[in-house]
C-alpha cells in the first residue's frame, strides 16, 4: 500500500485502523496533507473531506453518535485547530469519542512568526479527556516511541468513559512524498472490565431503598436502547417510584412515566411542594433540558441525592449529591431490582396524576391556538413519518419539543453537552450519512441555522435529510426567557437579521419549501417528505415573524398553572 513518507503518520493511520476507526473528517490544508495522504490511501477508512474545520468536527460528532465508534478529525495548522474546539467541548460533556489530529509546525517553529503556527500543545486541555504530542523528527528509535503514543492514545479514546483524545503531530517539509507501508508493531487493544458496585455500595444502596418512602429517578440524555427496558420496566412497575424523563432520554414505551417534566411541574402548586420532594432522588444519563426541575430540586432538597453512570467528572447539578456510583446503569438496576423490596408509598403514582392533568390541558390548549411557533411544531410532531431520527437544535427548539409526548418510533438526538447553537446541521448531517436507511429531520431555528449554514458547504448531503427551519425573527428564546424580555437591550439579544434561507439553498443545491399561514403548514409535509425529484435533501422554511409567539407559550403555562 502507497501511503505518506513520513513513516510515523502513516504507522498513526494504520493503527487507527486496527483500533476499528473507519471513518475520518478531513479539513484541506498543506500541513496535514500526510494525514490526508495516509487515511485515504487506507482500504479500511472512509475519508470525509468538509472544509469549514468548525462544521467537520460537529460532523464528525454525528457520524460517532450513529456509530458507536470513534471517528478521527484531521486539520492543518494554527487557527484552523482552534475550530475544533466547539465540537471537542460537546464531545466531552457527552462522553463521544473523537480522535482530534492536528498538524502543527515544528516545534523550535512556535512563536518565531511563521504563518499558521500557534501554540497547539495541550490547545483543548479543559476539555480533553487526554493530550499528547509525537516527536518532531521521529528517527527509527522515535518511531516507536510515536507508535506507542499513538497506541496510549487509542487507548484512552476506547476505556470506558470514553471522550475525545487530541495528538498534535508537530511536521517537517517536504509533505507530499510516498512510499510503501512499512512494517510496525501490533498493539492489542485495552480491554476493559466492567466496574462492579463493591460491598459497601451495596449496603449503602440497600439501607437507602429500605429507608425511603418517596424515590423519585430523573434520566437525562440517553442514546436509544442504552438501558435495557426490561430492566427498566422492574422499576417503573413500583408504585413508589416516580420516573421523569425528556425526549432526548429516549425513553418512550412506558405509560407510567412522566415524560413532559416542564408541563408537569407547572400544575404542582406552592403548598403541594412537600409531597412531591423525594426522600432518595436518582439520576442516570447525561444532561437535563428541564430549568425548572433543577430549580426545584436545588430549592426542594431530597434526603439522599444518588448519580448513576461512568462519567469524566463530578457533577452535583442540583447541589445535593451524596453519593455517586461508577458502574454503568444496567449493573445498577440489576442489583436494586434483586432487593425484592415491596413499594412503600403511592408516590410515583401522584407525579403521575399530575402529569396526566397537565396533558389534558395541553391537548385542549394546543387545539385552540392559532399558526404561530407552539402551532408548527404540533403539526411538525402530529406529521413527522415513524421510524424518523429526530434532530432539535437548541434554545427554544429542544425546549418547545419537550412539551409534546415523545413519538415511540421515533429516536431523539440534540447538542446538549454544552447546549450550543453553533453545530446543529453539521452534527444532524453527520447522523443522517451514517445512517441512511432512516429519515433524518432536523428542527433548527433561524440563527442556529445561519449560525452553521457551512454544514451544507460538501460532497455528503444524502437524500435521507430533512431541514424544518422555524424563522421567528432571530433568537427568540430571549423573548420566552424570564428577565430578557424586560430588558431595554431587547433587540440586542434577539438580534433580528434578514438574510435570506431560500439564497443559502440555492447556493447549495437544496430544495426549498416555505409556508406562512396555518393552511400551508397543514397540507405542505406530504410533499415534503416525498419529494423525489433528485438525491438532494430539502428544507422548508415556517416564517412565524408577524406572530407573538411568546404569548402563546406564557398563555400556556398560565392557564396549566391555574388550573387547580
Amino acid at each position: 500500500m502507497e501511503t505518506t513518507k513520513i513513516s510515523h503518520v502513516a504507522h498513526l493511520v494504520e493503527l487507527c485502523a486496527n483500533f476499528g476507526i473507519s471513518k475520518v473528517v478531513v479539513s484541506p490544508g498543506s500541513r496535514n496533507a500526510p494525514l490526508i495522504i495516509a487515511f485515504e490511501a487506507h482500504p479500511k477508512i472512509d475519508l470525509y473531506l468538509v472544509h469549514d474545520e468548525r462544521s467537520a468536527a460537529f460532523v464528525a460528532l454525528g457520524l460517532a453518535e450513529e456509530l458507536n465508534q470513534p471517528v478521527a478529525i484531521t486539520c492543518t495548522s494554527g487557527s484552523a485547530a482552534i475550530n475544533y474546539a466547539s465540537a471537542i467541548s460537546e464531545a466531552y460533556y457527552r462522553r463521544i469519542p473523537l480522535l482530534v489530529l492536528t498538524a502543527d509546525r515544528p516545534i523550535e517553529m512556535v512563536d518565531q512568526g511563521d504563518g499558521q503556527t500557534i501554540r497547539q500543545k495541550n490547545l483543548f486541555t479543559n476539555f480533553i479527556k487526554a493530550d499528547f504530542e509525537l516527536p518532531s523528527f521521529p528517527n527509527k528509535e522515535m518511531r516507536l516511541i510515536s507508535d506507542q503514543i499513538v497506541h496510549q492514545a487509542l487507548d484512552s479514546l476506547v476505556t470506558i468513559p470514553q471522550g475525545p483524545v487530541h495528538i498534535n503531530i508537530p511536521l517537517t517539509e517536504p509533505l507530499y512524498e510516498l512510499q510503501e507501508l512499512e512494517s510496525l508493531p501490533v498493539f492489542e487493544p485495552h480491554r476493559q472490565i466492567q466496574p462492579e458496585l463493591s460491598p459497601i455500595e451495596k449496603e449503602l444502596i440497600q439501607k437507602g431503598w429500605e429507608n425511603s418512602t418517596k424515590r423519585l429517578v430523573l434520566i437525562g440524555q440517553l442514546a436509544y436502547n442504552s438501558i435495557d427496558q426490561n430492566v427498566l420496566k422492574g422499576l417503573i412497575d413500583d408504585p413508589s417510584v416516580a420516573i421523569l424523563v425528556e425526549n432526548t432520554s429516549n425513553i418512550q414505551d412506558f405509560q407510567k412515566i412522566c415524560h413532559c417534566i416542564d408541563r408537569t411541574l407547572e400544575i404542582i402548586q406552592p403548598d403541594e411542594l412537600a409531597d412531591f420532594t423525594p426522600d432518595l432522588f436518582i439520576t442516570f444519563g447525561g444532561a437535563i433540558i428541564s430549568k425548572k426541575i433543577k430549580s426545584f430540586f436545588r430549592k426542594n432538597k431530597p434526603t439522599e441525592n444518588w448519580r448513576v453512570g461512568q462519567f469524566l467528572f463530578v457533577e452535583d447539578t442540583y447541589q445535593s449529591l451524596s453519593h455517586s456510583f461508577d458502574v454503568a446503569p444496567e449493573t445498577f438496576l440489576n442489583y436494586l431490582l434483586s432487593l425484592n423490596s415491596l413499594p412503600t408509598s403511592n408516590f410515583g403514582g401522584r407525579w403521575k396524576q399530575k402529569d396526566f392533568m397537565a396533558k389534558s390541558i395541553h391537548d385542549t390548549y394546543i387545539q385552540s391556538i392559532p399558526f404561530s411557533d407552539f402551532k408548527a411544531y404540533e403539526v411538525i410532531l402530529d406529521t413527522l413519518p415513524e421510524e424518523s431520527n429526530l434532530h432539535m437544535a437548541n434554545s427554544s427548539v429542544v425546549r418547545y419539543c419537550q412539551l409534546f409526548d415523545p413519538i415511540p418510533s421515533v429516536q431523539y438526538y440534540s447538542n446538549r453537552g454544552v447546549s450550543g447553537i453553533d453545530g446543529s446541521t453539521s452534527t444532524a448531517l453527520g447522523l443522517a450519512i451514517a445512517n441512511q436507511q432512516r429519515l433524518n429531520v432536523l428542527i433548527t431555528g433561524d440563527t442556529s441555522f445561519f449560525y452553521d449554514s457551512n454544514a451544507l458547504w460538501n460532497n455528503y448531503l444524502p437524500p435521507n435529510f430533512r431541514i424544518i427551519l422555524i424563522n421567528n425573527g432571530g433568537g427568540g428564546i430571549f423573548k420566552i426567557l424570564e428577565g430578557s424580555n424586560q430588558s431595554k437591550q431587547i433587540n440586542h439579544f434577539v438580534a433580528p437579521f434578514q438574510a435570506k434561507a431560500s439564497a443559502i439553498c440555492e447556493a447549495f443545491d437544496v430544495h426549498y419549501f416555505y409556508v406562512n399561514n396555518d393552511v400551508d403548514l397543514e397540507t405542505i409535509f406530504e410533499e415534503f417528505y416525498t419529494f423525489r425529484e433528485d438525491s438532494r435533501p430539502c428544507l422548508l422554511e415556517i416564517d412565524t415573524r408577524a406572530v407573538e409567539n411568546e404569548k402563546f407559550l406564557k398563555i400556556y403555562f398560565d392557564k396549566i398553572r391555574t388550573s387547580s
